[in-house]
């Protein structure tokens, strides 16, 4: 009994292990034949997605940007040109007061230069009179020589007579000696007569090279005494004073100093590669540079010029001139100085909104030429060396070699190469491969940028 039921104990063990094995073989079999094959998907070509503007025929404004400092156009230095105590200073002689052209500002005390052009005067009178005084006695001898000259004629035939007569036997000896004696001693007078005479040109030359000395310096006492008032030469604005009421001054001391205004000057540093941009665009390579072109370089290239002062909220504006420019290159910085004018910059002052421009103000100046016309403005940052990414009608990457007419600062200038409406890929593509498929997006913010920048009526930087 104990082996018949062990025999069945292994049975069903072997059983239960087959039974697992069956299933599992089953189970893998169908799966099997569920089992699809691998799915076959259409190959389709991927895009990249870029940044494009449209280039459209614009007007361009060449212009550059600087920076610098106000100065007056004239700075009036107060130097004396006579020493002496200061009896007066004008009410309005203040530092950062204002002086209207011809005012006296000081005055010296004029006794001494009074003095002086009344002693010289005195000696001129003396002159005078004693040049008058030569003229008489010249007259008066020409008259003595004329009476001496007719005695001397006189004693002449006497003597001629005399001697006759000696030999004649008819006058003795001595009478015709008295009668030689007698002509020689009028012959003395006449030749006395005569060397005075001869010395009265020389005397009179003298006395007027005297009297011209002294009428030098009347008119030099003059001078000082005109010097003792000071006045100014053109209205101007007291930068620093050192004058006062009582002071003695030297001649040749400043006591003051004031600028000019009527004109402010501005110096600005302008990089040479910008400046020649800038002539390039207005066709200077036609215009040979000569003295007289750089004085009308304004009407030449029809340049405008821009003064902006910017602090804060204050931004003001004025208009200005083209004056000229710097003989020299800064050798440091590579930059041309350009000096522009402000006209009447005081005048044109506004209460709360434009300042008159004062001495070291620090000014934004824009320059700009003449419009160029039918030019395409791309910018910089969409070119590739000397090639431009193009998005061709089919969509495709197209590398253009584009030649650049001038710059600005944000954008090149380009005359050819470019039909109006094409795209223009503005945006990094790496890499960027030729005909490679590209699927656009218009910026027109840049577009719109561009063409105020373009049009001058953004700034730039």
């Amino acid at each position: 009994m104990t082996s018949e039921s062990g025999v069945k104990s292994s049975r069903f063990k072997r059983i239960l292990i087959i039974i697992p094995v069956i299933l599992a073989l089953v189970i893998v079999f169908g799966l099997k034949r569920m089992r699809k094959g691998p799915e076959k998907l259409d190959l389709k070509e991927a895009s990249a997605k870029v940044r494009v503007i449209k280039a459209d025929i614009v007007e361009v404004i060449p212009r550059v940007i600087g920076y610098g400092s106000v100065e007056p156009g004239k700075v009036w230095q107060v130097v004396p040109e006579v020493s002496g105590k200061i009896v007066y200073v004008s009410p309005g002689f203040k530092k950062g007061g204002f002086v209207n052209k011809d005012t006296v500002v000081i005055r010296i005390d004029p006794a001494q230069y009074e003095l002086a052009a009344a002693q010289v005067k005195a000696v001129i009178e003396s002159i005078k009179a004693q040049i008058t005084e030569l003229n008489i006695q010249e007259k008066n001898y020409r008259i003595s020589l004329s009476i001496e000259e007719q005695a001397l004629m006189l004693s002449k035939k006497n003597m001629d007579r005399n001697q006759k007569a000696l030999k004649d036997n008819t006058v003795s000896r001595l009478q015709y000696e008295q009668a030689q004696l007698s002509y020689y001693a009028q012959d003395a007078k006449v030749q006395n007569i005569k060397n005075a005479l001869t010395l009265i040109p020389a005397n009179r030359k003298a006395l007027e090279a005297n009297l011209a000395l002294n009428q030098a310096k009347l008119d030099e006492a003059g001078l000082n005494l005109k010097y003792t008032s000071i006045t100014a030469p053109y209205d101007c604005r007291i930068t620093d004073i050192n004058a006062e009421i009582g002071q003695f001054i030297q001649k040749g001391q400043a006591a003051a100093s004031a600028d000019s205004i009527d004109t402010a000057e501005i110096t600005v540093r302008i990089p040479f590669e910008k400046m020649v941009n800038l002539i390039k665009s207005l066709g200077s390579e036609k215009i040979g540079f000569t003295g007289q072109t750089m004085d009308k370089i304004k009407e030449i290239f029809g340049l405008k010029v821009k003064v902006r002062l910017k602090d804060g909220n204050l931004d003001a504006q004025w208009d200005a001139r083209f004056a000229r420019a710097d003989a020299t290159i800064d050798a440091k910085t590579r930059t041309l100085g350009i000096i522009v004018v402000v006209d009447e910059p005081y005048k044109k002052a506004v209460v709360g909104i434009r300042p008159p421009l004062a001495r070291n103000m620090f000014c934004e100046v824009e320059i700009s030429g003449r419009p160029v016309a039918g030019v395409f403005a791309i910018p910089r940052s969409a070119f590739h060396g000397d090639y431009l990414y193009v998005v061709n009608p089919e969509k495709r990457l197209e590398r253009r070699k584009a030649e650049i007419d001038f710059s600005q600062t944000n954008f090149h200038v380009i005359k050819q190469g470019l039909k109006p409406g094409e795209l223009i890929v503005v945006s990094d593509l790496i890499p960027a491969v030729e005909n490679m498929l590209l699927e656009p997006e218009q910026d027109k913010e840049l577009e719109a940028s561009l063409i105020a920048e373009a049009a001058g009526m953004s700034d730039i930087r």
